[in-house]
């Protein structure tokens, strides 16, 4: 263990509910006069294989801390971060939140913390097979990655990561809410000597038993062979399916906007057409966005979409996270709201509605390979990368093609194809759907996603990129 990440309990490797609240209490006594305190308490240990050209190149155990210490007085609150458990540096802490709060943020008047007894829901994020996986069976793992692709005179590169944390928060009242949770992940990229041809598969999990590594080597290695010595097309407007990767890829742009306060407040997406919009804080709640078999929605005790089961907004205000239904067959249902900033003083509402990234898609029955067979033309996308948004007012984002892009002519895919810039809506995808498949977990560490794959019409490709 790192000296910064001292002070876990013997045989853990981040803090217990126990040991936070022993911290939180030292952190307590060095509190002087009023005004109020709360306190943030996030460690974590995190190991990692890296490997690149068959050959791993980065094993690491790492473990730290962050402990945020917030203090409210006369009106404003500070707050200040460290990673150090020592009584002095504790103690500057403290002292250094109160000079804060007298320059930092405004304290909303007429906010009361939720009771210290209300309940959270209970969610699948912690693992015991993921928490005592070693570093021996790490390096096994890794080494039955590269030996597939060395074998078929391939190189491959990926990452292996296992990490735990223990995640606690207090609020103004002195309660503790604490949880633990575990996270897996394994990606793989493969490419051939010449740099003709590259596939990749990934997938991200609180359970590594969820993680079949063998199955993402040999998806990584397929897609690379596959990919080899690729044609190029003309730009423009083509009929694509999207693998589950890719969905997911350009929806995490709609997901990232999901904003009440700013679509009242600024415009963007999901404000209201009207030229007043802004001045009448209207949206576009309740209307027909997309496609009607699109819903979008978030149930943290689903046992596949677990997140922490609490929320820390401003101020050090906490509250459970509850489920969300975004998009209710087409229409827009929700927008994210934080309950201090937003809810209680402009609904009247005590509760808000976290948006935690997590989602869930609705799906269709088509599978990708009936989705090809009845494509007389179009391209089959295996995910998007450096997706980044152009235009906030319409989400119009860009990105690029990677890891595999193929031609399908007459239900078959005839050759790949050199990889495409796209410039393109998600909104306006939702609403080209010709079919949907099953929802499935895809890549994105952090917060659990499931979406299917998709068939959309007229997706449009704006520039050829000389890049694999």
């Amino acid at each position: 263990m790192s000296a910064r990440g001292r002070g876990a309990d013997d045989g853990l490797r981040f803090l217990s509910r126990e040991a936070c609240d022993a911290l939180v209490r030292r952190i307590r006594g060095f509190v002087q006069g009023g005004g109020e305190t709360s306190v943030g308490v996030n460690s974590w240990w995190s190991g990692e294989l890296r490997w690149a050209r068959n050959r791993v190149t980065l094993a690491s155990d790492r473990r730290d801390l962050d402990i945020t210490v917030a203090r409210a007085l006369l009106g404003s609150y500070g707050h200040v971060t460290l990673n150090q458990m020592d009584d002095v540096s504790l103690a500057a802490a403290v002292r250094a939140a109160e000079r804060d709060s007298r320059t930092q943020f405004p304290v909303l008047e007429n906010i009361e913390a939720l009771p210290p007894t209300f309940t959270y829901p209970t969610t699948a994020i912690w693992s015991d097979a993921t928490y005592q996986l070693t570093v021996e069976e790490r390096e096994r793992v890794a080494l039955a990655l590269v030996e597939p692709a060395e074998a078929a005179g391939m190189l491959a590169a990926g990452y292996l990561q296992l990490g735990a944390t223990g995640v606690a928060q207090t609020g103004v009242d002195g309660s503790l809410f604490y949880a633990r949770q575990t996270a897996a992940q394994c990606s793989m990229t493969v490419r051939d000597p010449q740099g003709t041809g590259s596939g990749w598969a990934g997938l991200s999990s609180y359970d590594w038993t969820r993680i079949d590594p063998k199955a993402l080597a040999k998806r990584a290695l397929d897609k690379c062979l596959a990919s080899r010595n690729p044609v190029t097309l003309e730009p423009g407007r083509y009929t694509v399916i999207l693998e589950p990767q890719a969905v997911h890829d350009l929806l995490s742009v709609i997901m990232a906007n999901l904003d009440r306060d700013y679509a009242e407040r600024q415009g963007g997406p999901f404000a209201a057409g009207a030229d007043n919009a802004l001045q009448l804080g209207l949206t576009k709640l309740g209307l027909k966005i997309v496609d009607e078999r699109v819903t979008i929605s978030h149930d943290p005790t689903d046992p596949a979409l677990g997140v922490v089961p609490f929320f820390v907004g401003s101020g050090g205000g906490i509250e459970p996270v509850r489920p969300a239904t975004w998009i209710d067959h087409g229409v827009l249902k929700a927008l994210s709201q934080e309950r201090n900033t937003y809810a209680v003083p402009r609904l009247t509402e005590n509760q808000g509605q976290p948006n935690t990234g997590s989602y869930r898609m609705s799906g269709g029955p088509t599978s990708v390979d009936e989705m090809i067979q009845t494509t007389k033309r179009g391209l089959l996308v295996t995910r998007f990368w450096n997706v980044t948004l152009v235009d906030a007012g319409s989400l119009l984002a860009t990105g690029l093609t990677r890891d595999g892009l193929w031609l399908i002519e007459n239900g078959k895919i005839s050759k790949a194809v050199k990889n495409f810039r796209f410039t393109e809506s998600p909104l306006f995808v939702l609403n080209s759907i010709e079919q949907m498949g099953e929802p499935v977990p895809v890549f994105n560490p952090g917060a659990p996603v499931i979406v299917p794959p998709l068939k959309a019409r007229d997706f449009s490709f704006t520039s050829l990129v000389d890049a694999v």
